[in-house]
């Protein structure tokens, strides 16, 4: 293992996802889609845990402090960690249960994009299949109003901007392939869809984060390594992770220059140990903070 990777909380996720810097608090959270999960790890490295009635698939950063929205499989929330008040945010997926709730973020412009797929964990957290062509990609606006963007996606993951806020990266991890559009911040539009990174052969693409010189670290699911790929879509880095599943990744720390990874334990096999860990990797480069969503 890489002598700047490290294993910062072996929790055992049976799919950790959305892993989300708060700078506020000096801490990361991230959530256990199947066990119906979100953790925090705070300064000193210790996992505090919370409970939801339904499998956790996003988290955001809000405009007001201490206030975070949380994408559940069928619905939003909001949700003070503070003391643990939640509320109702207005959006409710129609597809549920057939179709689910999966990775999303904050857009510079504070709407949220979240996609969706079909809902593959059962009543229990039990991991089921995913049919293609169920998944559609969401823009959430102020207010609760709700625009569809793509259509007919197996499973949406990636979603982020470049720096300079005029670039929108998008997924589809049955697709393997991640897709660059021109963004408007003005508009929160986005335009001219284009292949970014497709084909790599390391597992399938799941969550990513963007650093701040505009490289794209995208974490495979089923390939064991994080890759990280430069504005020309050309490989720059990859990172080999000791367990097969790795799922999403967010920069955090005081310098922003930590790379949190998270993965997932479900199927694998008991020699993969570490999966389900959270790992922090000394990237040696800052990343960006999140945006936020405006209420």
């Amino acid at each position: 293992m890489d002598e700047r990777l490290r294993c910062v909380a072996p929790v055992g996720d049976k799919c950790g996802e959305a892993a989300t810097w708060s700078p506020d608090e000096q801490a990361l959270y991230w959530c256990d889609v199947n066990r119906f999960l979100i953790h925090r790890l705070d300064a000193d490295e210790r996992v505090a845990s919370w409970f939801f009635d339904e499998p956790v698939t996003a988290l955001s950063l809000t405009e007001e402090p201490g206030l975070w929205l949380v994408a559940l499989a069928s619905r939003l929330i909001l949700w003070r960690p503070a003391d643990d008040s939640r509320r109702d945010h207005g959006f409710h997926l129609a597809e549920w249960p057939a179709a689910r709730l999966n990775d999303g973020r904050a857009a510079p412009n504070g709407d949220l994009w979240i996609g969706t797929m079909s809902n593959n964990v059962g009543p229990n957290g039990e991991p089921g299949d995913a049919p293609f062509g169920r998944g559609v990609l969401h823009r959430i606006r102020p207010g609760g109003l709700a625009s569809e963007q793509k259509r007919e996606l197996g499973i949406s993951n990636t979603v982020c901007w470049s720096p300079d806020r005029r670039t929108f990266y998008f997924g589809d991890t049955q697709q393997n392939t991640i897709w660059a559009y021109d963004y408007d911040a003005a508009s929160g539009e986005i335009s001219r869809e284009r292949p970014f990174f497709t084909g790599f052969e390391r597992g399938e693409p799941d969550g990513s984060s963007i650093d701040a010189e505009g490289r794209l670290w995208n974490c495979r699911f089923g390939g064991g390594c994080v890759v990280c790929v430069g504005t020309d879509g050309n490989i720059e880095q990859v990172l080999e992770m000791p367990a097969r599943n790795v799922t999403t990744c967010a920069f955090g720390g005081a310098d922003l220059k930590t790379l949190y990874i998270t993965t997932a334990a479900m199927m694998t096999s008991e020699s993969d140990r570490l999966a389900g860990s959270l790992f922090a990797y000394d990237a040696g480069v800052a990343g960006l903070e999140s945006f936020r969503v405006r209420l």
